[in-house]
């Protein structure tokens, strides 16, 4: 195994489809993903075993969860979301929400 460095910048993707999933790393305890929603894109909030970090880079959104109210994201929030519970984003911005998630135990 060796160290991964990224220009997040250079990876992002776009989909007009749905929100884009560009897989950075995938090691054998945690997953890096960079997200990339354009406006009215969204994750649905849903729930995994392991625990996940979101790094919001550029946009601004809704971070949502079926167990607390939504929460206003933006360049520089940091989210961290235990096992076992929901989490999700709405871009509500007018630009691209982009951010990174770490996933431990996914």
């Amino acid at each position: 195994m060796t160290i991964k460095s990224f220009d997040y910048r250079d990876k992002i993707s776009y989909s007009d489809e749905k929100a884009s999933k560009v897989i950075l790393t995938e090691d054998a305890h945690a997953r890096t993903t960079l997200w990339c929603l354009k406006p009215g894109q969204h994750i649905h909030p849903h729930v995994h075993t392991g625990d996940h970090v979101w790094i919001v880079l550029e946009g601004e959104g809704l971070f949502l969860s079926d167990e607390q109210e939504k929460l206003p994201v933006y360049p520089g929030t940091i989210l961290s979301a235990p096992a076992g519970i929901s989490h999700g984003i709405d871009n509500t911005g007018k630009a691209g929400l982009v951010f990174a998630s770490i996933s431990a135990g996914f």
